[in-house]
This record gives structure tokens, sequence and C-alpha cells, in this order.
């Protein structure tokens, strides 16, 4: 419970100041604690970060947990729509996780320590782990289609602090990113059509 307490002040010290300006001072203040702790629990300010990415205080889908919530041998139509709905929680929970923003952009401008590599390829791994057990179309890239989806999300959270509109979708309203919702679920649709007339043609062809 303490060690939860640390993570979540954590978060909380990160949504005010900025990853930047967030420090072990900091979050013990904020979690009641002496700083010790922290470095006895985590062994000092990297294993902290680590440890909220890890342990799903960064998106919830980012853990061992998440995984094994995930039926095993859906059915390819079942799976359309299921990775499609996982791509629009991500995006819900991205938006609404603040300290989450605030690490991406931390990220963005170290990108070159090691702290960062580490963080990125954890996040890497999960989703490689997601697609080998979810995703519906294994002949369709399934890695570079989720990269890409992923990307897009990330950027257009990350703007909308800074700009009003992307083209005339509001990103002020609900009502514009439910457009976007809508447009991810239309992705993924059309995606399982596209593989279903290819199927068919190849199963003529034999």
């Amino acid at each position: 419970m303490t060690m939860e307490r640390i993570l979540r002040a954590m978060g909380d010290v990160m949504a005010e100041r900025g990853t930047e300006k967030a420090g072990i001072n900091a979050v013990a203040e904020r979690a009641g604690v002496n700083k010790v702790l922290i470095y006895r629990y985590f062994g000092g300010w990297n294993g902290l970060l680590e440890a909220y990415v890890q342990r799903g205080f960064f998106l919830s889908m980012f853990n061992d947990k998440f995984l094994e919530s995930v039926p095993d041998n859906l059915p390819a139509e079942n799976r359309s729509k299921v990775w499609s709905e996982y791509t629009i929680q991500f995006l819900r929970e991205f938006r609404a996780r603040k300290p989450s923003q605030e690490l991406i952009r931390w990220e963005m401008t170290h990108g070159e320590t090691e702290l960062a590599r580490r963080l990125a390829e954890y996040r890497d791994r999960s989703y490689k782990n997601l697609v080998d057990k979810l995703a519906p179309y294994t002949d369709f890239d399934p890695i570079a289609i989720t990269s890409l989806m992923v990307s897009a999300v990330t950027y257009m959270v990350l703007t909308s602090a800074q700009r009003d509109h992307i083209v005339d979708i509001d990103l002020r309203t609900e009502a514009g990113w439910e457009r976007i919702e809508t447009a991810i679920r239309r992705i993924y649709s059309s995606l399982n059509i596209a593989l279903d007339r290819e199927n068919a043609k190849k199963a003529e062809v034999k």
C-alpha cells in the first residue's frame, strides 16, 4: 500500500510540475513518507519512474494483468472489434492521464538517455505482446498498423493542449473526440473487409 501511495503521488507531482521538475523530495512530501523509503523500494528516481510505467500507472494496458485478461483464440471477426476498442481505450485513458502525457513529453526531449530508451522499449514489448495475442490482421503487418494508430492517438492528445482544432475537428469537445473514435472503428472494420476480400480472391485462385 505504501508503494502504491508513492507511485500515485508521483503521478500527481508529474501532472502538476511536469516530469522534468518532479523529484524524489516532492514525491515523498506528497506521499507523506520519508524519501529513504523511496530509495529502499525503488532504488532512486529511475527505478521509481520505471515502476510507474511497468505497474500500470502510466496506462492500465501496460502490465501483465491486462494481457492476461485478453481472451485466447478469439476468432478474427471478434478480434477486429476488440482491437478497435483497445485503441479507443488507449485514447480515452491517455486523454485522462495528464501524468502520462507529461511523461511522453519528457521522453520526446530526452530520448537519447538510457532511462527514456528503457521506458520506450518496455512499452514496445507490451505492444508486441498484445499484437501477438490479439491483432486480427496477421497478413497486414499488424505491428506497422498498431504503431501508426498509437502514434496518431498520442500526437492528437498531446497537440490538443496547444491547439483547439485539427482541420475542423474540435478537440475541446467530446463530440470532436467521438469523431476520432468513430474513425478508429471504421479503419479496423475496413481492414477486416479488405482481408476477407483478399482471402476470398486467394480461395478462388486455388
